[in-house]
């Protein structure tokens, strides 16, 4: 097909871009595009594909979600935490043992106090400084053998610390540190471990928060360290804190909860032993027959205030303490299987009997 210039009208070879008569520049002519080829159901393949992955993905997610769901919770600072929080959370003895005072009888309107017993006045006149109770009044108890008495009256913000026959400073507590989550160990098929666990108070009523004697006051408390050692369990793939039968019951069973077991004599002593923390069985408080009070810890002996550095080894309930710089003055500490009282004994002479001081 001939073309032709449209300024001249003389004919061009088709692809020429100027005209050759007048230089008239010419349209060149475009062949159409062709469409590519596309192979029948490509698309349809494609989307199949996107599909399968996407399935294949939220298999995979799922399933780890289920193994994750499934798998026991691992022993760490957390979970220790949390198992002691919701005991303490949900066992109301257990929570008032660490936050209420019961060495007197806090339920009564008034108490009495002989003139000459001074401990107990100075610890009154604490709780008279904090507002629990009124200035004491001094009275006479008349007979053959006369002798003064102060009595303290109980005043309205005492009333109100009051749970029961218990004196109260807080409403509740919580894990502020926790150790033992790496010495967990193996009771049959069980896992059981010791937690140690520094404690908080929480919600502390007012009276305690803003009382200038508050040292002295938690030193009252039944642990006034605020430190308790509690044994936990893997139950039902959570730890959980248990009392100490069930721990004896794991020992013998392997099974917490399963089957009852028989309790031997020493035999949660035993079962203490296997967790190591420093610690040994004569750590605490302990009244002599003279009346005088000893407190043992992991690493020291308390008399009279005055500590002294010692070291200390177990074997079965026999502790062997040796105090530093007293040179072979050791002595051993024969704790009895309930761990209620004690014999001190030096060069195998028994010197004293202990009592366990408890709440």
């Amino acid at each position: 097909m001939a073309h032709f210039c449209t300024k001249c009208g003389t004919a061009y070879v088709p692809g020429a871009r100027f005209c050759d008569e007048c230089g008239k520049a010419l349209a060149a002519a475009t062949a159409p595009a062709t469409a590519p080829v596309r192979p029948v159901g490509a698309g349809v393949q494609r989307r199949h594909l996107i599909l399968a992955g996407g399935a294949l993905a939220v298999v995979i997610v799922a399933g780890g979600a289920l193994a994750w769901l499934l798998a026991p919770e691992a022993a760490s600072a957390s979970s220790f935490s949390r198992a002691i929080n919701a005991h303490l959370a949900t066992d109301e003895t257990a929570r008032d043992k660490l936050l209420c005072l019961t060495n007197l009888p806090y339920q009564k309107e008034e108490i009495r106090v002989a003139s000459y017993d001074s401990s107990t006045r100075q610890w009154l006149d604490i709780l008279v400084r904090g507002g629990l109770y009124a200035a004491p009044v001094e009275q006479g108890s008349g007979g053959w053998l006369a002798q003064s008495q102060f009595v303290y009256a109980l005043a309205a913000p005492g009333k109100a610390a009051l749970r029961g026959d218990k004196l109260c400073v807080a409403k509740g507590v919580k894990v502020a540190k926790v150790s033992g989550y790496d010495q967990v160990r193996d009771l049959g098929t069980q896992q059981v471990a010791m937690a140690k666990a520094t404690l908080a108070l929480t919600d502390e009523a007012a009276w305690f928060a803003k009382s200038a004697d508050r040292a002295l006051i938690l030193q009252r408390l039944p642990d006034g360290d605020l430190e308790v050692r509690l044994p936990l369990s893997l139950v039902d793939k959570q730890w959980q804190v248990i009392d100490e039968a069930q721990m004896s019951q794991a020992a013998m069973t392997g099974v917490i909860g399963k089957a009852p077991a028989v309790q031997g004599a020493g035999m949660l002593d035993k079962l203490k032993s296997v967790f190591r923390f420093g610690g040994h069985p004569a750590v605490g408080k302990w009244q002599a027959a003279m009346g005088n009070v000893l407190e043992f810890t992991s690493d020291s002996v308390i008399n009279n205030g005055t500590s002294t550095k010692a070291t200390f080894t177990t074997k079965g309930n026999t502790v062997t303490i040796a105090p530093e710089g007293a040179g072979d003055a050791a002595m051993d500490i024969i704790v009895s299987d309930d761990g209620s009282t004690a014999q001190i004994s030096m060069g195998g002479m028994r010197v004293t009997t202990l009592r366990r001081m408890r709440d």
